[in-house]
């Protein structure tokens, strides 16, 4: 951690410490205590131990963005980009079970709390309006049929929210290909037939 600076660390610590502590068990001494910075340097960078716990949120899906952004311009058409896209599957399998039981502790407090349930609610949101957009870009492309962008978004999404929650509870599959399969299967669903 020698080359990475204090605000990193202390988001690296944090999503260490929520992912194996959780959230209310977690104080800001133990993530000052991770560092080895004091209470003032953590302040200096966040405001409540609330507001941090919203910029891991924030980072990771940013991150999670970029990547699937990054696969979908590799691809001149639409309908590849989007198979491409199935890359970031692999990424998520390969990365510790942390960053998963993470997820799943943002879901959890969230339920009980609003600022972080808004947060949340706004990011899938914004994947699933990301989701609409590409799929219409392919309708208008000419690789999809003229179906309901808004359906096969939601479809996706909770296509792979799904398999990734199988992943943490069933080590037995092989989850990486089935979700290569998942999304094929649903794309050449509404993939429109070539003449």
């Amino acid at each position: 951690m020698k080359n990475i600076n204090t605000k990193e660390k202390f988001l690296l610590a944090g999503e260490k410490l929520f992912s194996k502590k959780g959230y209310e068990k977690t104080s800001i001494s133990d993530i000052c205590n991770e560092v080895g910075f004091s209470k003032g340097a953590f302040f200096h960078y966040f405001s409540t131990k609330e507001d941090f716990f919203l910029e891991i949120l924030d980072r990771w899906l940013l991150q999670l963005s970029y990547k699937l952004e990054r696969c979908r311009l590799s691809s001149p058409r639409i309908l590849d980009g989007i198979l491409k896209m199935t890359e970031i599957f692999e990424d998520i399998f390969r990365e510790s079970k942390e960053r998963l039981y993470l997820f799943l502790e943002f879901l959890r407090v969230g339920i009980k709390d609003e600022k972080i349930l808004k947060k949340i609610e706004s990011q899938f949101k914004k994947f699933k309006d990301y989701f609409s957009l590409i799929i219409e870009e392919g309708i208008r492309e000419g690789s999809f049929k003229n179906v309901d962008s808004n359906m096969i978004s939601k479809i996706l999404i909770s296509f792979s929210l799904g398999t990734i929650f199988q992943e943490i509870f069933d080590t037995s599959e092989d989850w990486e290909k089935f979700s290569l399969e998942g999304i094929q299967f649903i794309i050449s669903n509404i993939k429109k037939e070539e003449n």
